[in-house]
């Protein structure tokens, strides 16, 4: 009789599946990558660290991103632009609603009652240049009602598009001493606080309006006679666009790092 008669063996485990551990091996080489593009991502100087990390929150779109594309709803694959981080946060406006304003602003310019009102497009933004005559007495930093709706128009330009606006007062070289104004610069610092503050009233983010007074330093053409003078008394508003000046900003910051880092 076999020694081995009447012994129950324990039946061999069967061999491990191994599936479970190729998925766990996979997930840690996915975390150690994304932790490896995070390290370096992070020795970038921040400004491009910003837009790199912007790219990668509007890529997967379930990362809130401002001025991203939600690539869910595109379908378009891939890191996204820089032009398309730069857009204004008003996406949804009609592209020609924009136009049209600045088409209503051109219009009335061409005005007999507005001449001096100058409407131009540049590359990088919008200029308006405003015959003080056709906003202010003389003498004085309150704005004329015939000009409101000129202001109202561009508030409606700039909340279409927004970016930095600067507005900027200008007066001619004949000097003005009164207890309201002792002299150029606070009556062009004034002015240009007037329409500020008009700009702002008609919903112009805050943040985005800056106000200058340059008095008689910077005229248009030589102060020969009373011609010239009026032309240099002006106010000049300029709106850039979103994308400039998102673009001098992360120039300004790396410069800025650069000069610290030596």
């Amino acid at each position: 009789m076999s020694p081995d008669a009447g012994v129950t063996r324990p039946p061999k485990p069967e061999e491990a599946d191994d599936s479970f551990m190729m998925s766990y091996s996979a997930l840690m080489i996915l975390l150690l990558t994304f932790m490896i593009l995070m390290v370096t991502l992070a020795n970038f100087k921040e400004p491009r660290f910003r837009k790199a990390i912007g790219s990668v929150q509007g890529a997967f779109s379930f990362l809130p991103y401002a001025g991203g594309d939600d690539l869910m709803s595109t379908g378009s694959p891939g890191f996204l632009p820089e032009e398309v981080l730069a857009r204004a946060s008003t996406q949804d406006v009609e592209p020609d609603e924009y136009d049209k304003v600045i088409e209503e602003i051109k219009a009335r310019s061409e005005l007999p009652d507005l001449a001096g009102l100058e409407v131009e497009e540049r590359d990088d933004g919008l200029a308006i240049r405003v015959s003080d005559a056709l906003m202010f007495e003389r003498g004085s930093a309150g704005l004329k009602t015939e000009i409101l709706p000129v202001m109202g128009l561009v508030a409606r330009a700039v909340n279409l598009r927004p970016g930095r606006v600067s507005v900027v007062g200008n007066t001619c070289d004949l000097p003005i001493s009164t207890e309201e104004f002792p002299s150029n610069w606070e009556l062009s610092i004034l002015r240009a606080v007037q329409v500020l503050h008009h700009l702002e009233a008609a919903g112009v983010d805050p943040g985005l309006l800056y106000a200058y007074g340059l008095a008689d330093e910077r005229p248009v053409v030589p102060a020969d006679d009373e011609a010239s003078r009026r032309m240099n008394r002006r106010v000049e508003i300029y709106v850039a666009n979103r994308a400039t000046e998102l673009g001098m900003t992360a120039g300004k910051e790396e410069q800025a790092h650069g000069q610290s880092d030596r």
